[in-house]
């Protein structure tokens, strides 16, 4: 049967053991913190993007709509009032903050 110094020393073994290993964890909780932290910051940059090419694509349409042989020019101009209203809608909330 193990004296008590033994088992005590072997306590402390172990709990040398589960400190470190906590360290360890809360070293790998931090690197997962910043990779999600970045994932998030790509995330919106590519939501920016997106959105930006969006805008292009609907302004290429227009363009091409407005000069386009056949096609109507009321289609044209209800886009052009939904995007001005649309921008109006924007700076409305950029104005509140």
């Amino acid at each position: 049967m193990p004296n008590t110094s033994q088992l005590v020393d072997s306590i402390a073994d172990r709990l040398q053991t589960v400190v470190e290993q906590m360290k360890q964890l809360q070293q790998e909780n931090q690197s997962l913190h910043e990779r999600l932290e970045h994932a998030k910051q790509e995330l919106a940059q590519k939501h920016g993007s997106i959105r930006e090419l969006k805008m292009k694509l609907e302004a290429a349409q227009i363009a091409k709509s407005i000069k386009g042989v056949g096609q109507s020019s009321t289609k044209a101009k209800t886009q052009i009032d939904r995007l001005i209203e649309e921008i109006d809608a924007c700076l409305d909330v950029l104005s509140l903050t």
